[in-house]
């Protein structure tokens, strides 16, 4: 290698092999810097970046890597629609703050009760819905309100033209109302906001257009910007008409198309397994017209489409750009975030299929070592405990959620949260024997427990946590590995005192006299022994004296007699500082 520095062009993930043959190095020497940092590779073994990047540092070679632009299919729009493209309905993502009236307002659209009910108040996976204004369609996504289904939530603005951002007139702006704007901005949509609980007292849309327009730079249309905010009270079904008027306002500015005459295209927003139906998937079309019969391939699933019914579960002829459908019909279950595709018959989705499982193996065994893992494995302590746990919920939305959410837990690098088993649907004896061979927890996210299933848990004594709000089971989970931390030792000074008298000294006890220079002592203390500022032993208080009689305490000034307990002979003398402190184990908590 020259001596002036070189840039090597490599991929996210390259074999140790192909690494030492791009830098020029015996595979030998970089399989030993492997080793040293606590890696067994093999010069098949893959690395990603990170890790080729940490070993070329290591090695001290001048030598920077650069990574290799990879094109990456995004979740926005799929294709740009043609000049043959017709108008398509608005897809609009209804958002919000915990309690703003969210799910209250999609009640209100709809006129129905199809989307009160979820647990806690709070909704667990994203929905879609149409609702009608003026002969137009609109398709209405309600997303989850809380910062734990951070996911699902990015994902419902990735696939939506406009957003409806409602603010409680009462209350104003709130964190997930910011975290909504930055993800309708991220995702390129429109925003209007509806002030929403007009009807209750301390109702001040003002306050709200103010904190908008000066913290966010969302100006209201009557103060001469270019956001319109509605002002409605869900509950009593005021301004809605208004809002949806806004929104397909909104929507022809945009001008949204999509092509007909091509082959179906869209997003998997949900799917989940269902006794009597096999699995059932929720669409959302993007482009073509999708029909009972196409074959349909979706990541690593493909399927027929068995049945093709709307959000109210009426049976469909056929579904074109931007409306919401269930389909049943898919041999395994497609995963939340696929990109769904018609295909001309089963031979090629099931080909098709097949190529994604192997670049799906091929992608798993690139990461096999990560940057992230060398550098855990370089920094973290032999004393990390595992919590191992098995994941089962209702639908692919709420597992992965669940799961995303699990993995942000801050155990500060000492508890290791490992999902050993995860799945859709009912807790099974599969699962608890997985976890009794695992020493796992089963948590179940809307899932029901089978009585069989139960005694069998019952038998191999294992926990199985069943919660239908996602904030308890996180509390659970977060509860649960408080417990394996160790405790924090926690040392209070109480006070100093310098030695002006050693009057016995034992194996084990040391009869003493001095003046208490600051604070209080008493007995049954800690007392650090100092001596020209080092420390030269630790001993217990086991009596104070004042004036030959037992004293409760002794205060800065005051002269005491010590009796002290000491692990070993210790010889103390005069002028030596003794320091006072009392030493806790107290109970650790998570971030």
């Amino acid at each position: 290698m020259s001596e002036a520095e070189k840039v090597l062009v490599i991929a996210d993930s390259i074999t140790v092999g192909e690494l030492a043959e791009t830098l020029n190095l015996p595979v030998t020497q970089l399989v030993g810097e492997l080793f040293k940092n606590g890696i067994v590779a093999t010069i098949n073994q893959r690395i990603d970046f990170e890790t080729a990047e940490i070993i070329v540092e290591e090695l001290g070679l001048e030598v920077t890597l650069k990574r290799k632009e990879v094109e990456k299919q995004t979740l926005q729009r799929l294709h740009k629609p043609s000049e043959l493209a017709a108008e398509r309905p608005p897809i609009v993502a209804v958002m919000g703050h915990v309690d703003h009236g969210k799910t209250t307002l999609l009640d209100s659209i709809l006129s129905t009760k199809t989307v009160s009910g979820e647990a806690g108040g709070i909704t667990q996976h994203i929905s879609a819905y149409q609702t009608i204004r003026g002969g137009r369609p609109i398709t209405l996504l309600d997303t989850p309100g809380h910062e734990a289904f951070a996911a699902l939530r990015q994902h419902g603005a990735a696939l939506t033209d406009v957003v409806i951002i409602v603010v409680a007139a009462d209350d104003g702006v709130m964190p997930q109302t910011i975290e909504a704007i930055r993800f309708a901005r991220d995702a390129n949509a429109r925003i209007v906001v509806a002030i929403n609980k007009m009807d209750k007292e301390g109702a001040n849309p003002d306050m709200v257009k103010a904190q908008l327009a000066s913290e966010h730079h969302l100006n209201p249309e009557e103060w001469g910007g270019d956001t319109i905010m509605v002002p409605i009270s869900a509950k009593q079904h005021e301004g809605i008409d208004a809002l949806l008027d806004a929104v397909l306002l909104v929507a022809d500015m945009e001008e949204l198309k999509a092509d007909i005459d091509v082959p179906a295209e869209g997003l998997v927003i949900e799917a989940h397994m269902e006794k009597g139906k096999g699995s059932v998937v929720n669409l959302l079309v993007e482009q073509g017209v999708l029909k009972p019969g196409h074959f349909l391939v979706a990541g690593t699933s493909y399927g027929k489409v068995r049945t093709l019914l709307d959000f109210q579960g009426k049976t469909l002829k056929e579904a074109g750009p931007s409306t919401p459908v269930t389909v049943t019909g898919f041999k395994e279950l497609p995963q939340f975030g696929d990109i769904f595709s018609i295909v001309k018959n089963e031979k090629i989705a099931r080909l098709m299929v097949e190529r994604a499982k192997l670049e799906a193996e091929r992608h798993a065994a690139s990461t096999n070592v990560t940057g992230a893992d060398l550098l855990k494995m370089m920094t973290q302590k032999h004393d990390t405990q595992e919590m191992n746990v098995i994941v089962k919920a209702d639908v692919q939305g709420s597992l992965t959620s669940v799961m995303d959410s699990l993995r942000l837990v801050d155990t500060g690098g000492e508890i290791n949260l490992r999902v050993v088993g995860s799945g859709v649907g009912t807790i099974t004896e599969n699962d608890v024997r997985l976890a009794a061979g695992s020493g796992a927890v089963i948590y179940g996210f809307s899932v029901e427990l089978p009585p069989a299933v139960k005694r069998l848990a019952m038998r191999d004594k294992v926990q199985v946590r069943l919660y239908k709000v996602i904030y308890e089971l996180l509390d659970d989970a977060r509860s649960s590995m408080e417990q394996m931390l160790a405790p924090e030792v926690v040392e209070t000074e109480l006070g100093t005192l310098t030695i002006k008298g050693v009057f016995r000294t034992l194996k084990d006890q040391v009869i003493c006299g001095g003046e208490v220079t600051s604070g209080k002592i008493t007995a049954n203390l800690l007392a650090r022994v100092k001596r020209d500022d080092e420390q030269i032993a630790e001993v217990e208080v086991t009596s104070v004296q004042r004036q030959q009689q037992e004293a409760k305490e002794v205060f800065e000034g005051e002269m005491c007699g010590l009796s002290l307990k000491t692990h070993k002979k210790v010889l103390i003398e005069e002028g030596d500082k003794l320091e006072f402190f009392t030493r806790e184990l107290v109970k650790r908590t998570l971030k």
